[in-house]
């Protein structure tokens, strides 16, 4: 009788090279008007500005950067790459993320059409067409300074306190941003995948008219446009998510950089909607389908928010019982688990577009068209 060793999980740890990768980008600066801007905060700096031709000038300076970093960045996808087919080893580590990526086929395009007519209504606002737009200026329409009066930091924090979430440092981010920061809070919970779910479930109040109402003293019909803002916000970053994951499956079949620079510079802006530079390839990827885990967790959090919301009502958050599921489900050893606590045997994207398309206006204005209808009028696009 012979007994079989059980075989090791391949790992794809890299701290040396991690280490190395976060030194680099905390030392790099880039020189804007005369000033140095640290790395990472240039997408943040980028979005603020108004005048497209200055975002141009410092995205392209952004550009150079990521150029500059990439020897480490591919020094590093080399070490994951180390050991043959990284899609069948993370599959061994737990779920696969090929099954996710065809799953995930439907939910796109459910929400294609919705999307690109948001995101046509959203650049035509800032006198951009569609097919002109780039990734800083889709980061310019996502900050939605148009809204930031209703989120002072009195306001925040009291909002904060009535849905028993504490408040913590929202960075460089501002306005309704650093409002949803604190909302998701830091991830609590067993599981990783579950614990970033509970956090974006409580996230998404920030676009809850009801949430707006209570806990900001917004009106309904002041909120509208807003809650349709932040729906289009979401839906955007679910694509995101969407593509990285395609890209990814891409990214670790290949090991010539000219294809997998096009990969992510195809599949990334073509699900987003505006043109990407294909120098952020590997600085857009964290470990080994990363983007799979978070797409489950903002999957989870949308499936956790249907549940609250059937028991609890629209104003959920402020129901105790609300807050003993959570505490339940941040309890979950994993993800099987998290879901049989919800009454679900499998991950289920309806919920996440249901929520999205009940708050966009674009849904209820026939997807567009030659004229884009928003609560200030109708204009030509």
């Amino acid at each position: 009788m012979t007994t079989r060793t059980p075989a090791r999980r391949r790992s794809f740890a890299t701290q040396d090279l991690d280490g190395a990768i976060e030194a680099a980008e905390t030392q790099a600066i880039v020189m804007w008007r005369g000033r140095p801007v640290r790395f990472d905060a240039i997408p943040e700096r980028i979005a603020r500005i108004d005048d497209r031709d200055a975002r141009d000038r410092l995205h392209g300076a952004y550009i150079e950067a990521l150029d500059a970093l990439n020897p480490l960045y591919e020094r590093r996808l080399s070490a994951w790459m180390e050991g043959g087919n990284v899609a069948a080893a993370v599959a061994k580590r737990g779920p696969d993320p090929r099954a996710l990526a065809v799953e995930l086929e439907r939910f796109s395009l459910h929400a294609e059409t919705p999307y690109y007519a948001a995101l046509r209504r959203y650049l035509a606002l800032i006198d951009i067409e569609q097919g002109d737009a780039t990734q800083a200026d889709l980061w310019h329409v996502i900050r939605g300074n148009a809204w930031a009066q209703w989120f002072g930091d009195r306001e925040v924090r009291r909002a904060m306190q009535a849905a028993k979430r504490a408040s913590i440092d929202a960075g460089d981010l501002d306005g309704w941003r650093a409002a949803e920061h604190q909302l998701a809070g830091p991830p609590v919970g067993d599981d990783p995948t579950v614990a970033r779910a509970i956090g974006a479930a409580y996230a998404t109040l920030v676009g809850s008219p009801e949430w707006l109402a209570d806990e900001l003293g917004v009106e309904a019909g002041a909120s509208a446009q807003f809650v349709d803002f932040v729906s289009f916000v979401r839906l955007s970053r679910l694509r995101r998510l969407a593509a990285l994951l395609t890209y990814e499956l891409r990214l670790y079949s290949s090991d010539d950089p000219a294809v997998q620079r096009a990969y992510y510079g195809g599949i990334v802006g073509h699900l987003t909607g505006v043109a990407v530079p294909e120098a952020g390839y590997l600085a857009a990827v964290g470990p080994p389908f990363a983007s799979a885990q978070d797409l489950r967790s903002v999957i989870l959090g949308a499936m956790l928010i249907e549940v609250l919301e059937r028991r609890h009502g629209l104003h959920w958050w402020r129901a105790a019982e609300s807050r003993q599921l959570v505490e339940r489900l941040a309890g979950a050893a994993n993800l099987d688990d998290a879901l049989a606590e919800l009454g679900y045997d499998a991950l289920d994207w309806r919920p996440v577009l249901r929520q999205i398309r009940t708050r966009l206006i674009g849904e209820m204005s026939g997807y567009g068209g030659p004229n884009i209808t928003t609560r200030a009028g109708t204009r030509k696009v």
